[in-house]
């Protein structure tokens, strides 16, 4: 069994973040796919994906010849539920999970074929607006099909709470430190408290998804599209589609009042619990984000929101 090198992307992600634990688990990656090729009777079928940053995933065939994907993760609070969801969804707008090991996280997953991004411009024609809002359509229908009641198989990981994800940001900015402060600046930081108290109390909890975007959406035979690599949540509906205009507010050539109506209309959610949950993303990015040119354009792609 052929190992294949580890993309560059996820060795510099995994040691940024990680550190000493980070190139614990790079080393211990050939002998844990390994096992798992073991385990699960399988044969790598060429070399790993490139552009993640904290999982290892390569083409296998499982035993009867079928097509797959092996996934694994370096474990962490956003992506150790990913089985959950995925064992939740069933298959149903979301690749499905074949197999899943406790012990390390990694999961044998349905190939997409052929696989190709909802963010490619193959689709629809060049980036002109009429594609991007069929885009836009696409990913809503999806994520309001994948929404569903938590439940949690034996086994399986918990999901973590949307709420707690709150408490995390009221603590941090409630007393923030003076890097905090000066990347966010105090009328935000206000803002931010008062949004977190608006959303402390939702009006329903299912699994949702924070890492919502056109990258994590892909072209299948099964399906014409099926969401890859989702972090879920305990959260309320509007919490994807805060996440996902976020994304979208800040890369998208949409923006501003139509943006916002047309996500939280394809979600079948209020349109003001969008709104927060994207303005508070946007204050964890800006309290996050290092370069001052990087921030500027956050802070520009807020105020539209912000204004809408």
């Amino acid at each position: 069994m052929r190992f294949g090198v580890v993309p560059s992307s996820v060795r510099r992600d995994v040691l940024a973040w990680y550190g000493a634990s980070g190139q614990e688990w790079l080393d211990g990656l050939p002998q844990a796919v390994w096992g798992l090729t073991r385990q699960w009777s399988l044969r790598v079928d060429g070399p790993p994906f490139g552009g993640g940053s904290h999982s290892y995933v390569v083409p296998v065939r499982r035993e009867d010849g079928e097509r797959a994907v092996l996934k694994v993760i370096y474990v962490d609070e956003e992506n150790r539920a990913e089985p959950t969801a995925l064992h939740a969804y069933s298959g149903d707008g979301a690749v499905r999970l074949h197999e899943y090991d406790a012990a390390t996280g990694a999961m044998l997953l349905e190939h997409a074929v052929p696989g190709n991004r909802l963010k490619s411009t193959r689709f629809f024609g060049h980036r002109t607006p009429e594609s991007a809002w069929k885009r836009i359509g696409i990913a809503c229908g999806l994520y309001r099909r994948l929404w569903r009641p938590v439940e949690v198989p034996a086994g399986f990981p918990e999901l973590p709470q949307a709420t707690e994800m709150l408490d995390g940001w009221r603590e941090a900015y409630e007393n923030p430190d003076s890097e905090t402060l000066q990347r966010v600046g105090e009328e935000r930081l206000r803002l931010a408290l008062d949004l977190c108290e608006a959303l402390a109390d939702p009006p329903e909890i299912g699994i949702g998804n924070r890492d919502t975007h056109l990258g994590n959406i892909v072209s299948a035979e099964r399906e014409s599209w099926l969401v890859i690599d989702p972090k879920p949540y305990a959260a309320e509906r509007a919490f994807d589609g805060g996440f996902f205009l976020f994304k979208q507010q800040l890369h998208g050539p949409h923006s501003g009042t139509e943006l916002l109506r047309a996500v939280a209309e394809g979600l079948g959610v209020d349109t003001e619990r969008v709104r927060n949950w994207a303005l508070l993303r946007f204050i964890d990015h800006l309290a996050d984000t290092l370069p001052d040119k990087d921030r500027e354009a956050a802070a520009k792609a807020m105020q539209v929101l912000e204004t809408a």
